[in-house]
C-alpha cells in the first residue's frame, strides 16, 4: 500500500527524501514530485508566516538540491502568490539556489513551469 501522494512511478530516492523534509522540517508543507522526464518540481512549499524568515525554507531548499545534484536532475518550479508571499521575493530566493527564469533562448520546453535549475555536479580531482 503506497502513502498518499506517492505513485508506482517515484523513483526510488524520492521517499527517503520526503521523510527526510518532514522530519527535519516538520512545520513546512512541502509538496515533491517526479514528473514524466525526470524532473524534481517543487509543487508547493509553505512556511507558516510567523516562522518565515528564520532560514526553514532555506533548509528546505538546501535538502532539495543537494539530492537533486546527488540524482543529476533537474529541478523545476513556478512560484505564486498563493500562500503570502510576493513574487518577486520568491523569484529572489530561487535564484539564490541556482534557479533561473525558464524562457527566451533557453526555455526548456520540456516543463511548463517558470523557473529551472539544472543539476550541479562536481568532477572528482584528478
Amino acid at each position: 500500500m503506497l502513502k498518499p501522494g506517492y505513485t508506482n512511478l517515484d523513483p526510488d530516492w524520492l521517499a527517503p527524501l520526503r521523510e527526510r523534509i518532514a522530519a527535519e522540517v516538520p512545520e513546512v508543507t512541502t509538496w515533491i514530485y517526479v514528473d514524466s522526464v525526470g524532473h524534481l518540481v517543487l509543487s508547493k512549499i509553505v512556511v507558516p508566516r510567523e516562522l518565515r524568515s528564520q532560514g526553514i525554507g532555506t533548509r528546505v531548499m538546501e535538502l532539495l538540491i543537494t539530492e537533486a545534484d546527488k540524482q543529476a536532475v533537474t529541478m523545476t518550479l513556478s512560484p505564486t502568490r498563493e500562500f503570502g508571499s510576493g513574487l518577486r521575493r520568491l523569484r529572489a530566493f530561487y535564484r539564490r539556489f541556482g534557479f533561473s527564469m525558464n524562457g527566451g533562448r533557453i526555455k526548456d520546453y520540456t516543463t511548463a513551469h517558470d523557473m529551472i535549475r539544472r543539476p550541479v555536479t562536481t568532477h572528482p580531482q584528478p
